[in-house]
C-alpha cells in the first residue's frame, strides 16, 4: 500500500527545494573530499552491515537524477544479498542531505535527466521501502525537503544533538509527498503535520520527542553510533529481523485504510497543485 502510495503522491507534486540562505559558518567548512572518480552514491560491506552513503559533498550530498538512479540500484543490490544483516544510511563529509541540487535542476540547458528525474526519485523511494533488513539512518547537520524524506525513510535513526531535519516545501506552496508517504506509513498525522505544516527546523531532541529518533547524541558520535547499532542488528540472527520488518508492515498497514483507492483519495484531496507532468523546483521569492 505504502509502495504504490510512493508512486501516487509523486505524480501529484515533485519535492521542492528550500532556500537555506547563505551558507552559515559550518556549512562552508564542508569540502569535496571525494575523488572525480566516485560515484554519488557509494556502497561497502563490513561485518554484516551495508553502508550506502550519499556522495555529493561539494553539494551537501544535494540530489540529482543521475544520483537517485545510483541510489535505487544500490539499494536494490543489497536486498538480493544474504550477507547483509543491516544498512546504515548517511551522507558523506558529515551531512546528511540538502534536498534537491537548484543548480543542476535549474540548470540552462536543463539536464538530460530531468524529464525523468521524478521517476528517478520514486523508484529510490521505493527500493528503500522495500530492503528487507533494518536501515539505520545517521542524521548529521542537516536533512532537507528531500533529504528529510530519506532520513525518514529509515527505520531507525540516529540524530545529533544540534542536526536538524526541515520540511520545507510548505513555504513555497508545494507538497511534500515523499515526507509525508513515509510519515503516514509509520507515525500519527499529528506528527506528520507538525513536521510539513510549519516547515520549521526540528532538531535531535526535537525529533526524539515526537519519536522520529531513537537515539540523540553529541554530534561528533552520531556516525559511530549509528554503525554500533547496525552492527548490533546485523549480529543477529538474518531471519529474525527480516520477519519483524515484514510482520511489523503487513500488520501496521493492515490497520490503515481500506483499499488503495481509498488512501490515494485521501492522500490527494487537500493537495493544491495539479496532478499529472511534474514542477521544476524553483528558489523561494
Amino acid at each position: 500500500m505504502v509502495a504504490g502510495y510512493l508512486s501516487h503522491m509523486a505524480k501529484i507534486a515533485a519535492t521542492g527545494p528550500w532556500n537555506p540562505g547563505p551558507p552559515t559558518a559550518t556549512e562552508d567548512m564542508m569540502t569535496d573530499s571525494r575523488s572525480d572518480d566516485q560515484p554519488d552514491v557509494l556502497l561497502s560491506v563490513d561485518d554484516g552491515v551495508a553502508a550506502i552513503v550519499l556522495n555529493r559533498p561539494a553539494r551537501k550530498n544535494a540530489i540529482t537524477g543521475p544520483m537517485m538512479d545510483l541510489l535505487a540500484d544500490v539499494f536494490r543490490q543489497v536486498s538480493a544479498r544474504d550477507d547483509v544483516g543491516a544498512v546504515l544510511f548517511h551522507g558523506a563529509d558529515g551531512g546528511f542531505c540538502s534536498g534537491l541540487d537548484l543548480g543542476e535542476y535549474n540548470a540552462d540547458p536543463p539536464p538530460d535527466w530531468l524529464p525523468t528525474s521524478l521517476d528517478s526519485l520514486v523508484a529510490a523511494h521505493r527500493a528503500i521501502y522495500d530492503c528487507p533488513v533494518p536501515v539505520v539512518g545517521a542524521l548529521e547537520r542537516f536533512a532537507i525537503n528531500g533529504g528529510a524524506a530519506f532520513a525518514l525513510a529509515c527505520d531507525l535513526l540516529v540524530a545529533g544533538e544540534t542536526a536538524f531535519l526541515q520540511v520545507g516545501e510548505v513555504r513555497q506552496g508545494l507538497a511534500a509527498p515523499m515526507n509525508l508517504a513515509w510519515l503516514l506509513a509509520r507515525r500519527p498525522a499529528s506528527v506528520a503535520e507538525q513536521l510539513t505544516l510549519t516547515g520549521r527546523r526540528f532538531t535531535g531532541p526535537d525529533l526524539h520527542r515526537l519519536g522520529v529518533a531513537l537515539d540523540v547524541l553529541a554530534d561528533d558520535g552520531v556516525l559511530d553510533a549509528a554503525r554500533v547499532l547496525a552492527t548490533e542488528i546485523a549480529s543477529y540472527p538474518r531471519a529474525g529481523a527480516r520477519a519483524i520488518k515484514a510482520t511489523t508492515r503487513a500488520l501496521y498497514e493492515g490497520a490503515g485504510p481500506t483499499g488503495d483507492s481509498d488512501w490515494f483519495d485521501l492522500a490527494q484531496s487537500g493537495n493544491p497543485l495539479p496532478v499529472g507532468g511534474s514542477v521544476r523546483p524553483r528558489r523561494a521569492g
